[in-house]
């Protein structure tokens, strides 16, 4: 055997070896995916009603609703920041759709509904940005701001969505998958490219790193902040929208504690709690995976109550294996 073939063998057992590690190392950080898959099938083993085409709208329709808001969520973490006003932007921003409905289109109406949704989220940058209110006091506050809003404006009251056209619209379906869950597959994946193919993106992961050193290199960290907070308000505007299409009202109540749900299905998901990194997958599959539970739970008669212990076991779980995770590595690399 000649030096040259001797070292053409070993470069092919070596990229074989580098494309195994690879594989393995991109198996074990869908890990999520495979439970995901696996209680799908456990869950219709048990009733196989779960496969049924009206359930498994109503899976996706609640996957969609949570997931839309939670690309923003992904954006908000990925930078280090926290949005808990969530529910208080999907009711003012959807009472705002259907009072303006008898009056405008369809498209108007959601136009509307959307602006108002950014334009809350801006308020929250303004508090985070340029205010310095760390974001989980600030946009804590802006919830119970934006719900008394939003009960000011009602009177307490739930209002009515007639429009037909906005209803159907809300609730389309194209076969079995709801037009809703198509509108998140795009949005998530408009939300990758904004995280990872953008200076947006990659200031955002910056300051969610580090926000002094993201300073001292001449990103424009503020400027950031408000982008991503409109951006978030705008998709839990966008989530309220077609939600209160699905209920046909609207009203101060209609999403509250939906901000817990979202950021579960974020940080289940991957993206980094403390900040630096985001996964857009890995939450479409975090929001996937609460539809799913919520839908077993109900489909096997438990109260709806145990949801709520249930998505904060699954939480705790998942943020004491990415610190486990996180720890792991820090050891590694010093190693």
């Amino acid at each position: 055997m000649t030096i040259t073939n001797y070292e053409e063998r070993e470069a092919v057992a070596d990229a074989r070896s580098s494309l195994g590690i690879r594989v393995v190392q991109q198996l074990s950080r869908q890990y999520l995916l495979a439970i995901l898959i696996v209680l799908a099938f456990a869950v219709g083993f048990v009733n196989p009603y779960f496969w049924g085409g009206g359930n498994l709208e109503n899976v996706l329709f609640s996957a969609a609703f949570v997931g839309i808001a939670a690309c923003g969520m992904t954006l908000l973490i990925a930078g280090g920041m926290l949005d808990l006003s969530i529910a208080g932007v999907i009711a003012v921003a959807s009472i705002t759709a259907a009072k303006v409905l008898p009056f405008t289109s369809v498209g108007g109406a959601i136009f509307l509904g959307v602006v108002v949704g950014a334009v809350l989220g801006l308020v929250n940058g303004v508090l985070v940005a340029y205010l310095r209110i760390a974001p989980f006091i600030a946009t804590l506050g802006s919830l119970y701001l934006f719900l008394g809003l939003a009960f000011i404006w009602t009177q307490g009251r739930v209002v009515p969505i007639r429009s037909t056209n906005f209803r159907d619209l809300a609730t389309m379906s194209f076969g079995h998958v709801p037009l809703v869950a198509v509108v998140f597959t795009v949005l998530a994946a408009v939300t990758f490219l904004l995280l990872n193919r953008t200076y947006f993106g990659r200031t955002l992961r910056a300051f969610g790193s580090n926000e002094r050193a993201a300073q001292l290199a001449g990103a424009h960290v503020n400027r950031t902040k408000l982008i991503a907070f409109s951006i978030a308000g705008a998709m839990s505007a966008l989530s309220g929208v077609f939600m209160a299409g699905r209920l046909a009202s609207a009203e101060g109540n209609m999403a509250t504690g939906i901000e817990m749900s979202v950021i579960a299905a974020v940080v289940v998901g991957g993206t980094a709690l403390r900040g630096g990194r985001g996964t857009v997958f890995g939450t479409m599959v975090g929001a996937s995976l609460f539809a799913v539970l919520g839908n077993a739970l109900n489909l096997l008669g438990v109260a709806s109550y145990w949801q709520y212990v249930l998505t904060g076991s699954v939480l705790i779980a998942a943020i004491a294996v990415g610190a486990r995770r996180r720890d792991a590595a820090e050891v590694k690399g010093a190693g």
